[in-house]
């Protein structure tokens, strides 16, 4: 549970050898935040990888938290299939929790406390889905690319 009074969202990261953002779109239902091709090119180089980044839930109300993870967690139980597929494909997903946070009042201050229950990370495990959790001073920012993964980068720019 966040304990701070801030706006939050819930984002997903795909990365894959060889589909397109826009069969991952169309398979998900989603319209990406973010996305390129592999072989796409960015400055210099092709991507090696496809990237897919789409906002799943917001919020500025810390009380919907548990409703928006009970919405993921069913968004990812209803494509249990397409990650099977997508991650013996070499594929890689990662939820990703952003929150704002405000400063602590006095040093020493708890600025974010989360509890994510049992049945939403065997949820995330049963689907192979990493997870990623991020605080923001202040507004939540939203990157038109999330950072990627140490363990995917794999040379992607």
């Amino acid at each position: 549970m966040i304990t701070s009074k801030e706006p939050f969202s819930i984002d997903i990261v795909l990365r894959h050898p060889s589909r397109s953002p826009e069969s991952i779109a169309e398979a998900l239902s989603l319209k990406p935040k973010g996305a390129y091709s592999v072989g796409q090119n960015l400055g210099t180089l092709p991507a090696k990888w496809t990237f897919f980044h789409a906002c799943l839930q917001e919020a500025r109300d810390p009380s919907d938290y548990e409703s928006a993870l009970a919405k993921v967690g069913q968004f990812l139980e209803k494509n249990a299939a397409f990650w099977a597929d997508f991650i013996a494909g070499n594929g890689e997903a990662e939820l990703v929790l952003n929150h704002a946070l405000e400063p602590p009042e006095e040093e020493g201050d708890k600025i974010l406390e989360m509890y994510l229950g049992p049945a939403f990370l065997r949820a995330l495990s049963a689907q192979g889905v990493g997870l990623r959790v991020q605080g923001w001073q202040g507004t939540v920012k939203t990157r038109e690319f999330a950072v990627p993964s140490t363990r995917a980068n794999k040379g992607c720019p």
